[in-house]
């Protein structure tokens, strides 16, 4: 009997990390832009919606230079 009852290696499993990269900096820019369309006054809300888009940017940004850097092995 084998070791393992399921066909699929999920250690092998690649997840689509260049595409998340790709929509968390489109996601940072559709947020940027429509602070720049629709500016708001308040400092709270000011912050609550440029630290997300900056979260998205640098989470973005961060993929992909490792797949720039590392190759397809990243």
């Amino acid at each position: 009997m084998p070791e393992s009852v399921s066909r699929y290696d999920l250690s092998a499993m690649r997840f689509p990390f260049t595409f998340m990269g790709v929509l968390s900096i489109a996601l940072a820019a559709w947020i940027a832009g429509y602070l720049l369309l629709h500016p708001s006054k308040d400092g709270v809300t000011l912050g609550l919606e440029v630290v997300p888009a900056l979260a998205l940017f640098a989470f973005g940004a961060w993929l992909l230079y490792r797949r720039v850097v590392r190759g397809r092995t990243a």
